[in-house]
């Protein structure tokens, strides 16, 4: 993960040594408690799935000996294994996509997709993850460059003061304001 050194005061003016002790004391956004969460989610499922199959196995022994009613049971704990086994991989791949920098909505949007097998809907996932990582990566590009100066109309100056003395009061005040340094010179600095 890199770090975002426009978060930081001042960075691009520091010294090397005071970029190193920056960049030291710099701490990340804690996403620790979501993926401790997401973690604890998924040790349920996958535990949850474990004793479904258990079950399963359990209800699979007894309907071979007493078949009729029973295969609805199965059918059931059948349906139940699939739902927490898609459980569990949702929050494997929500996990996963989380960590590298999606937005939850997104991957909650992106592992549906995955698991559904829709190609094309994760690839709208994948191309709007894509263009907001653009515009944040941009933006943070923009923070960092510095820019440009006024300048004037982009037009050689060649004022002396006996042309400056024939100018109306209106194009005077237009040419402080645009070349305020010859307007200086032409004052003595003022």
């Amino acid at each position: 993960m890199n770090i975002d050194t426009a978060n930081i005061e001042g960075y691009a003016d520091m010294s090397a040594e005071e970029k190193v002790k920056a960049l030291e004391a710099f701490t990340f956004e804690d996403n620790a408690d979501e993926l401790a969460r997401l973690k604890d989610a998924l040790n349920k499922a996958t535990h949850e799935a474990a004793e479904s199959k258990k079950a399963l196995k359990s209800a699979q022994e007894a309907s071979s000996k007493a078949k009729g009613s029973d295969n609805e049971t199965i059918a059931a704990l059948q349906q139940q294994v699939e739902e927490l086994t898609r459980a569990r991989n949702m929050t494997a791949l929500k996990s996963n996509y989380l960590e590298l920098g999606y937005e939850a909505s997104l991957a909650e949007e992106k592992a549906n997709a995955w698991l559904d097998g829709d190609l094309e809907k994760m690839l709208d996932c994948e191309k709007r993850f894509l263009e907001s990582h653009d515009k944040a990566y941009k933006a943070e590009l923009m923070k960092g460059t510095p820019r440009p100066d006024k300048v004037g109309t982009g037009t050689p100056v060649n004022m002396t003061p006996e042309k400056f003395k024939k100018l109306s009061f209106a194009e005077r005040a237009k040419f402080a304001n645009e070349h305020p340094e010859e307007y200086g010179k032409l004052y003595g600095g003022r």
